[in-house]
């Protein structure tokens, strides 16, 4: 006979309410959780040890985060679905852009706007004993949570988490408060973490979407010498995935492939010097490789911490024998410590780890794959800081691995960039933006490479990743990178202007279809000096050019991403809207109307007006506000530090702006250009007029 759970609420004011055995019934009012206490629940054969309804508050619409690949979590794959009720997502059908997008299964948040106007926010939860995912079924949201094994599980395991709030930001931050308390979890606040500048604040290039597999000694060194001779400033190389020695999708052995490397690694990560590309960069393959580990493998220090691995999942992921770490904590922080130092010792200077959720995966059938995972996570996250290895976490976006990111800073939040498929890459963007309400709570998000010598793409590919705040890097083939689309991304060393936190959706439009509908879908980061970047998408199915624009109210969200979370409110002066393609300002008054045209995006930035000015910054660079920090304004002067001299735009409400050694030419509205050259290295500027 199975154990009777007892099942309680963990909320505000140590709220407790007992609840009906087979439901969660979310208050109306209180923030809480549900935990239940287990006694040898002993899994199903999909694994999981017990299903609840979610009783939902009465709400208008809604957005549901699923994995759109079937079977167990795909890692890069979770992306939003907008509803207006249960039944309508469970019978949700996608659009020739989400084509092959059917699963609503293995959720992995919601987020609900109610009908009195605030928010709700629900996570499902994971531990060391169980990993907690939404399901849709019977007209029905529930929580399905289990190990994903074998053993019986015991004790206290926690299902999920919800909050509310006045915007979809302050309801998320509530829920993920409540996550890094909660002590089930090891992720910690993005807000206590430094973004990995070096080398990720920098320019980059990575073999994979030009080369795939096909990269060695001479192609590694072929491309660091030609992006070295390129106008454009890179710093960084990633080495991507084919180098490998393993058979059959088995890593065999760390050592690269002698056929393609034949010198071994020194000659590539001889490539680095100070002036060109300072860092060069290794991926790794979370279990190992795509199979995990083949018994025939050479690596004889670990062979006492492998087991045999079994997959009992309905997609088989692995044929023949493979091998994994032991469910310990020794055995994980063997195998991770392991590619750490390799990666070191072999001067290399950063790292991405790919595949974590399929390492989740490839441990189904055994005791815990809960546990597994967590301890693989909490394995790679303290050998790469022990090693000094800066890491980009990828496929890594479902809560059994975000759940896990205590040191890091990064991780992917789209799918692959693809240049043959526009439509992958419009979910790229949508799916990042969407995705930075929830991850980027603990990490900064990555849309991945892209390429510049991309006509159809490069526009909007170009202003996602500028507005993101996350790394810019790219794939092209060498020789056909164009430095006019990488320059405006950086300073002259490289350096990448970035917004101040992870660009997000505007509320409206996480609750759209973005590209079946007719609906611009609309982006907000905040920066420095109270100035907000706003990017219009127009990626809809139909082909027509649509209107949009921005309005004053847009403005308070930029704050509500910030770490305190309190929104701006917009001086009493009000505020200008500079289009930056344009370079034009105007008066953002009650509103500004644009008309975006099909598979496009504009960028345009909010000014605060302080004394009659407005400091717009290097007008050559995506960010310009990003490029000064305003230190004093009166009627009569602004003072700033500009961080890299070059061509200067300034708004002067009552006249044209003078500085000494530079002249200001009027470009129309109140709008100054002064074409100062660019010189490395910050400078102090006083204008007068």
């Amino acid at each position: 006979m199975k154990p009777i759970p007892s099942i309680f609420l963990v909320a505000v004011a140590s709220l407790c309410t007992a609840f009906a055995a087979e439901s969660i019934m979310v208050p109306a009012d209180a923030t809480g959780m549900a935990v239940e206490t287990l006694s040898s629940a002993k899994p199903d054969k999909a694994g999981l040890v017990l299903t609840r309804e979610v009783k939902l508050p009465e709400f208008s619409r809604g957005v549901y985060y699923r994995p759109f690949s079937g079977g167990v979590a795909r890692g890069n794959r979770v992306e939003a679905v907008a509803f207006e009720s249960i039944a309508e997502l469970q019978s949700y059908k996608p659009s020739k852009t989400r084509k092959g997008h059917h699963n609503v299964q293995q959720g992995q948040y919601v987020l609900l706007e109610l009908a009195d106007g605030r928010y709700l926010a629900l996570l499902p939860m994971t531990s060391k004993k169980v990993y907690g995912q939404f399901f849709v079924e019977g007209g029905k949201l529930l929580l399905k949570t289990g190990n994903y094994g074998t053993d019986a599980v015991d004790g206290e395991v926690p299902l999920v988490i919800w909050a509310y709030g006045d915007s979809p930001y302050a309801a998320t931050r509530a829920v993920w408060s409540q996550v890094f308390e909660s002590g089930y979890v090891a992720a910690k606040p993005r807000s206590g973490k430094q973004f990995p500048e070096e080398p990720y604040g920098y320019l980059g290039w990575c073999s994979w979407e030009h080369y795939k597999r096909e990269i060695s000694e001479q192609v590694i060194t072929d491309a660091a010498k030609t992006l070295e001779a390129s106008e454009a400033p890179f710093r960084w190389v990633m080495v991507d995935d084919g180098y490998f020695t393993e058979t059959k999708r088995k890593l065999v052995s760390l050592e690269p492939l002698p056929a393609k490397f034949p010198n071994g690694w020194g000659p590539v990560t001889a490539l680095k010097n100070e002036d060109g590309i300072k860092w060069i960069g290794i991926w790794r393959n979370m279990l190992g490789y795509m199979e995990g580990i083949s018994p025939q493998h050479t690596m004889d220090d670990l062979r006492e911490q492998l087991v045999n691995g079994v997959v009992k999942t309905p997609r088989s992921l692995v044929k023949g024998e493979y091998l994994v770490p032991a469910i310990t904590p020794e055995a994980a922080m063997a195998l991770h410590d392991k590619m750490a130092r390799d990666a070191v010792e072999n001067g290399f200077d950063f790292t991405k780890v790919d595949f974590q959720t399929k390492a989740f995966d490839l441990y189904q059938g055994l005791g815990n794959a809960a546990l597994a995972s967590q301890y693989q996570n909490a394995a790679l996250e303290r050998a790469c800081k022990a090693n000094g290895l800066p890491l980009l976490n990828c496929i890594s976006q479902p809560n059994i691995n975000s759940l896990q990111f205590s040191h890091s800073a990064l991780a992917r939040s789209s799918p692959d960039y693809n240049q043959k498929d526009k439509d992958k890459n419009k979910c790229n963007a949508y799916q990042s933006f969407a995705n930075h309400l929830w991850l980027g709570q603990t990490v900064w998000g990555d849309l991945d490479m892209f390429h510049s010598h991309d006509e159809r793409d490069v526009k909007p590919m170009a202003i996602a990743r500028a507005i993101s705040g996350g790394p810019v890097y790219i794939s092209d083939e060498p020789s056909r990178i164009n430095p006019e689309v990488l320059i405006p991304f950086a300073y002259a060393d490289g350096k990448l202007l970035r917004t101040a936190a992870p660009a997000t959706l505007l509320p409206e439009s996480f609750f759209i279809h973005p590209f079946r509908d007719d609906h611009v879908f609309r982006v907000v980061a905040p920066m420095d000096d109270g100035v907000a970047a706003i990017a219009l998408f127009n990626f809809t199915e139909s082909g027509k050019p649509l209107p949009s624009g921005v309005a004053a109210s847009d403005y308070r969200h930029a704050g509500e991403l910030l770490s305190d979370g309190t929104a701006w409110t917009a001086p009493a002066d009000g505020l200008l809207v500079y289009d930056r393609e344009a370079r034009s300002v105007a008066d953002l008054g009650d509103g500004y109307s644009t008309e975006v045209p099909n598979f496009d995006a504009k960028l345009f930035l909010l000014y605060p007006k302080t004394s009659g000015w407005a400091v717009i910054g290097r007008a050559d660079k995506y960010l310009p506000a990003a490029a000064v920090k305003v230190k004093s304004a009166t009627d009569k002067q602004v003072s700033f530090t500009l961080e890299e001299s070059g061509p200067l735009m300034v708004w002067s409400e009552t006249g044209a702006p003078k500085m000494p050694g530079a002249t200001f030419k009027s470009v129309g509205a109140g709008l100054y250009l002064a074409e100062l050259p660019v010189k490395k290295g910050a400078i102090e500027i006083a204008i007068t007029r």
